[in-house]
């Protein structure tokens, strides 16, 4: 339905999160999980805003889609606040973290793996453990 400059833009954006060929002109109904996942991605993406709000954006996806979300995002000129326990994806893309456990929040400045350094652990689900204890 889209036309004009918009019409090349969206092309673009389906081709870059893997929808090509017969793909594009599929309905949405037909869609699998990950495809639709990924078209939702598409359209925030095509919304002027300036803070987006995702809580465990990887999930259902393959590698080479958290890598398609992930260099769109470290693109999106706004706020980025992310829920997600996936590291790898958070590397480079946080300069903060919070971490929410006891009743209270704490600020930590610096990357995912400088708080983890700091808090000495392995991975982000023992925080978990450590705060349900």
């Amino acid at each position: 339905m889209a036309v004009g400059d918009i019409r090349t833009k969206i092309k673009d954006l389906l081709g870059a999160f893997m929808f090509g060929g017969d793909n594009i002109t599929k309905k949405v109904k037909v869609l699998s999980g990950g495809e639709r996942t990924r078209l939702a991605m598409i359209k925030l993406l095509l919304e002027p805003v300036n803070l987006l709000i995702l809580d465990e954006p990887t999930n259902h996806l393959d590698m080479r889609t958290k890598d398609i979300l992930k260099s769109a995002l470290q693109d999106f000129d706004g706020t980025l606040i992310l829920v997600s326990h996936d590291r790898d994806f958070l590397d480079g893309l946080v300069t903060k973290v919070y971490e929410f456990g006891n009743k209270q929040v704490k600020e930590h400045l610096g990357d995912i793996y400088s708080f983890l350094q700091k808090k000495k652990l392995d991975n982000l689900r023992e925080i978990e453990r450590k705060n349900t204890k």
